[in-house]
């Protein structure tokens, strides 16, 4: 194997492509905030309207 001086990897090109980990990672973070805030939006709506579960 040839060993690449220090002048030879300033030109390298590589790893600059957004690949399909990462983008189900970002829909995956996505789908966990639209969570959270239906749940919030939903428990904010079910205390403001008295329409709680009673605990016994």
């Amino acid at each position: 194997m040839k060993k690449v001086d220090n002048c030879e990897l300033d030109f390298v090109v590589g790893g600059d492509s957004i690949s399909g980990t990462v983008i189900n990672a970002f829909t995956n973070i996505i789908k966990l905030l639209m969570d959270a805030g239906r749940s919030l939006g939903s428990s904010i709506r079910r205390v403001s309207e008295d329409n709680l579960c009673p605990l016994k």
